[in-house]
């Protein structure tokens, strides 16, 4: 037990020390950021600044030979702005210029940059560690927005045309001059413009008058449609009731017609009940004539058969029969030596039915 526990202790010592070393000689290069490596002793290359850019991830870190710089790679904001709260600087920072007319101007100007790939190494090169690169990218970009707004006139600042056309200028400004410096510009944004109190006045009383002119203007030509109003007015009315006569002749029209139509389905419909009540009528006449003629045919046949039965034997029963139903003898006497009351056909015979032959 005493050696697993050794061998044990042996194995988080050897792991725990090659983590050790392992961090003592790497860095680790955060994403968003990339690393330039300054090899200040020539033991494994040539000394000086290496020419490569280096992402995030595991790189070497051997102590006194290698130095490391970390630069942001991602895209940058610079907010020149008069919001305090709001700007790059935390302080009063937009751009102010002066117009052609001779009239102050503030700007707020947002700028997106970014380092050009694999070019931090370079960018170290001519200004060395930390954000140097960013007081730059303002102090260029305040230089672009001055000349390319400053030519403009104070009225030209109101339309967002020939705004968006001065930013445009001002990207191409910077694009060059920050491009020889490693820097990427990707766009120019003009997010507010504040005039001269004094213009600001000036404008408010100009666009009053042109207001008041409008309005008398406005006032003038409501007076010359005010005649025109009644006339359309009239004719309007006279159109809406044209239009209700017309619709209630159209109406007329229409029930009219309905009651014709109504009045033909109607009547031909009566005319087909009288013409089938007219033929089930003498279909049932027939029916009847015929039963009845059957009728009398089986009437007849039934006669004609009662006859020929009493014409035979038959005939002679049946007087026989009758002869019977009519006696009416509450007492009688008969010798039965005579007469063989168990002897039918004798019997039969003497009420006057012939012979049994």
């Amino acid at each position: 037990m005493k050696i697993i526990k050794l061998i044990s202790f042996i194995i988080i010592a050897l792991i725990i020390g090659g983590w050790l070393v392992f961090k003592s000689l790497t860095i680790d290069i955060p994403i968003g950021q990339v690393g330039v490596r300054i090899q200040q002793y020539g033991l494994f290359g040539s000394k000086g600044v290496v020419e490569q850019d280096f992402k995030s991830g595991w790189h070497r870190n051997l102590g006194p030979i290698d130095k490391w710089e970390l630069f942001d790679s991602t895209v940058q904001t610079l907010e020149m702005t008069r919001e305090q709260s709001q700007g790059s600087s935390r302080s009063v920072d937009d751009v102010k210029v002066q117009s052609a007319d001779g009239y102050a101007i503030s700007l707020d100007v947002t700028i997106k940059y970014r380092i050009a790939a694999g070019e931090a190494n370079q960018l170290y090169r001519k200004l060395g560690a930390g954000s140097k690169y960013k007081t730059i990218v303002r102090n260029e970009a305040q230089s672009a927005c001055m000349g390319s707004f400053g030519a403009m006139k104070t009225e030209d600042f109101y339309n967002p045309s020939s705004r968006r056309k001065a930013a445009v200028q001002v990207k191409k400004i910077l694009v060059e001059t920050l491009g020889s410096r490693n820097i990427n510009v990707i766009d120019v944004l003009i997010r507010s413009v504040q005039f001269d109190p004094e213009y600001e006045n000036k404008i408010r009383r100009k666009k009053l008058a042109d207001q008041e002119v409008e309005l008398n203007k406005s006032m003038a030509a409501a007076e010359q449609m005010s005649g025109k109003t009644q006339v359309i007015e009239a004719e309007t009315e006279k159109l809406v009731l044209l239009v209700e006569k017309e619709k209630e002749a159209e109406l007329i029209r229409m029930k009219a017609e309905t009651d014709l139509q109504v009045a033909t389905i109607r009547a031909k419909a009566d005319r087909y009940v009288t013409e089938k009540k007219a033929d089930a009528d003498l279909i049932n006449a027939q029916k009847g004539s015929e039963g009845l003629l059957k009728v009398r045919r089986a009437e007849a046949a039934g006669e004609k058969l009662r006859n020929e039965a009493m014409q035979g034997s038959g005939g002679n029963i049946l007087v026989a029969l009758e002869a019977a139903k009519n006696l009416n003898i509450t007492t009688i006497e008969v010798s039965t030596v005579n007469n063989d009351f168990l002897n039918l056909d004798e019997m039969a015979e003497k009420l006057g039915a012939g012979s049994a032959e």
